[in-house]
């Protein structure tokens, strides 16, 4: 959990990084700022730029349905235990318009009526494998495998991997959730609460 007070590596000012400019506009484009998770990878402007690949891979995945995609980056982060990733994931869902009873129901798939069983099937894979350790199943790989083709199980598995190097970074950065992804999950855990 970000806890505000363990800052070891300050972030650069987008302005300090020229060339990691097409990065940054990628990212933007997706969440509306730059975060910053991204502004303390761009001190290693070699990682920054890698990772800018990866991420530039999650926009072009043609394989799986965009609301799916950002519902597994969003469970794969909760099961890892990442709220900073939780929040942006939520936000990216909500600007790409991704349902909005999809994105408020993410973190209670299981009980949605929202979420079909094909996608039930590939959000319970996405928290089991980004546990640690991971609690996968020869079921979450049957389940997975009657709904969907080799290439989506590829870009499935991509973005849970993205996504728990995201999670760890982030986690080690201490990165702090910027004002609109904050605001997303307030609004999701208030449901929850009052659903309970």
């Amino acid at each position: 959990m970000n806890t505000g007070m363990n800052h070891l590596v300050t972030p650069v000012k987008r302005s300090d990084v020229p060339e990691l400019e097409p990065v940054f506009l990628a990212i933007e484009n997706n969440l509306g700022f730059i975060p910053n998770g991204i502004l303390t990878m761009a001190k290693d402007p070699v990682l920054a730029a890698a990772f800018g690949g990866l991420f530039k891979c999650l926009a072009q995945f043609k394989h799986i349905e965009t609301e799916l995609k950002w519902a597994i980056a969003t469970i794969s982060s909760n099961a890892a235990g990442c709220v900073y990733c939780q929040g942006h994931f939520s936000h990216i869902a909500s600007r790409v318009n991704v349902d909005r009873n999809k994105v408020l129901a993410a973190f209670e798939f299981e009980s949605s009526g929202y979420y079909s069983e094909a996608e039930k099937s590939a959000l319970r894979f996405a928290f089991a494998c980004s546990t640690s350790p991971a609690h996968l199943r020869s079921s979450h790989y049957e389940e997975l495998g009657r709904y969907f083709t080799e290439p989506a199980v590829v870009e499935i598995a991509a973005i849970i991997a993205i996504c728990g190097f995201l999670n760890r970074w982030n986690t080690a950065m201490d990165s702090q959730l910027e004002v609109a992804p904050a605001a997303i999950l307030q609004e999701i855990n208030q449901l929850s609460r009052f659903a309970g």
